[in-house]
């Protein structure tokens, strides 16, 4: 009987046990799914969103996005837009849901600042559906905020972040880039300024000026132009009527910039102008100049536009600058490009002889010479530390290479990749500034560090691993 009875009891749990899930856990997790669904108030797929009108008092935003995804804005007047940050509000359109109904039937909704409303926002889809929601003042805690779908007089609540993401000015939705491109497809970079003038061409991943001279440029330096030119943000944008103005300055610029991007070779042509102060209307007198304070900054405006739209806008001193920099500061400082890491193989030619010098297949030691004998590591660094200092300047229009001693070299050193050289750089006299040095393929005549060349003049020896000392042999202990 006792067994009996146990068994029965084991039976009654197991079966309060089933009903504790299947009504607590899965019924819990519908009903929660049932209430979710209850509060939605519309959803679409945002990428439906074709639409989107912002309504505010005073303002009246329509943005619409065209067949490959861009967004422009329609109204008030066509201008850029932002597509980022429309492709935000178009998601947060595209799922609106409350939290809870205040009044099926307000008979005053202005109590809820619904009449007129705060903001409203509709959206309409790709098959012509137009969902519009007014929003209206926050509730006594400020958590939440009134709302009611259009035609409606049922009043809801949404969370205050669900209403917030749409309370936007025109000026936060334009396109505030400076330039729009992509900086991997950039083929040409033209920068014209009082400081100089250089025209720039990239060529198998490096970057050379083209014109009457050549040279190669620090490609690190040119990445960052073009990185600020990419990301570089507009400050304000010019309002008035430009053709109220005498002159913008774009004649006789701060700084031109042209790029061309892509296969097609798209044009992107940047001008900026006058100061913001300097500006003056027809008719008016222009300003004397001001004498520049020590302490002007980046906040300091200039005017500017992008020939790809009409608007124009202004930039601030601190961009500005990064244009303005004379050719000098954008060349290659080093005195051999390379990427050592991809180097696999060095030979070196000097006074004492020819050393070879090989990276093991598949590891990241080197070995020296025919025996293959391992090399030591910061030996061989020390060449492509030799390689990459920088030089103490350039003799750009050279005479004869026997003038430089490079008819005969000193020094000759070759860099390869599976096979295909890297680097050629021979060496040739001492000058009062360093050592006279040519890397082939280019016109010029560098002068390298005295001590760059002392680190490619070593012995094959010089480079050779010692091998590792004996095992000391334990004393015999005395009898």
């Amino acid at each position: 009987m006792r067994f009996k009875g146990t068994l029965i009891l084991l039976l009654v749990c197991a079966g309060f046990g089933a009903f504790l899930y299947f009504y607590e856990v899965k019924g819990g997790e519908q009903r929660t799914k049932a209430k979710q669904e209850e509060n939605v108030i519309w959803k679409v797929p945002a990428e439906d969103v074709q639409q989107l009108d912002l309504i505010t008092a005073g303002q009246h935003v329509t943005a619409s996005r065209s067949g490959d995804g861009q967004w422009k804005i329609t109204a008030p007047r066509s201008l850029e837009a932002d597509s980022d940050e429309l492709n935000r509000l178009a998601t947060s359109a595209s799922d609106i849901s409350r939290e809870s109904v205040i009044d099926e039937n307000a008979s005053n909704l202005a109590q809820f600042g619904l009449d007129p409303p705060q903001t409203t926002v509709a959206v309409k889809t790709k098959d012509g559906q137009v969902r519009e929601i007014r929003f209206g003042s926050n509730n006594p805690t400020g958590n939440s905020t009134y709302a009611a779908v259009k035609g409606s007089n049922r009043v809801l609540l949404v969370t205050s972040y669900v209403a917030g993401n749409f309370n936007k000015k025109l000026d936060d939705l334009r396109n505030h880039a400076i330039l729009n491109f992509q900086q991997s497809e950039v083929q040409s970079l033209d920068i014209a300024s009082e400081k100089g003038s250089v025209a720039l061409a990239k060529e198998n991943d490096r970057w050379w000026t083209h014109g009457k001279e050549r040279w190669a440029a620090d490609s690190s330096a040119v990445s960052s132009i073009l990185g600020d030119l990419s990301t570089g943000r507009i400050k304000e944008f010019f309002e008035e009527n430009p053709d109220d103005y005498a002159d913008f300055g774009f004649n006789m610029p701060a700084a031109d910039v042209r790029l061309t991007v892509g296969k097609d070779k798209a044009i992107k042509h940047l001008t900026v102008g006058l100061e913001q102060s300097r500006l003056v209307k027809k008719g008016q007198p222009k300003p004397k100049p001001a004498e520049k304070k020590a302490e002007e900054t980046g906040s300091t405006l200039y005017i500017a536009r992008d020939d790809s739209r009409p608007e124009l806008f202004y930039v601030d001193k601190d961009f500005l600058d990064k244009l303005r920099k004379p050719p000098s500061e954008l060349r290659e400082k080093t005195l051999a490009f390379l990427t050592r890491w991809d180097i696999d193989s060095i030979t070196i030619t000097n006074a004492r002889g020819t050393l070879n010098l090989a990276k093991e297949q598949g590891g990241s030691d080197w070995v020296v010479g025919e025996a293959k004998t391992k090399a030591k590591w910061d030996a061989v660094n020390e060449i492509f530390d030799a390689l990459e200092k920088p030089v103490k300047g350039f003799v750009d229009a050279p005479g004869a290479l026997s003038k430089y001693g490079l008819d005969k070299p000193v020094v000759h050193a070759v860099l390869k990749q599976g096979g295909a050289v890297k680097v050629d750089c021979i060496f040739g006299n001492e000058g009062k500034e360093g050592v006279f040095a040519q890397v082939q393929g280019e016109p010029y005549i560098k002068l390298a560090d005295k001590e760059s060349l002392s680190k490619l003049a070593r012995a094959e020896s010089d480079y050779i691993e010692p091998p590792p000392a004996p095992p000391e042999t334990p004393a015999t202990p005395k009898k």
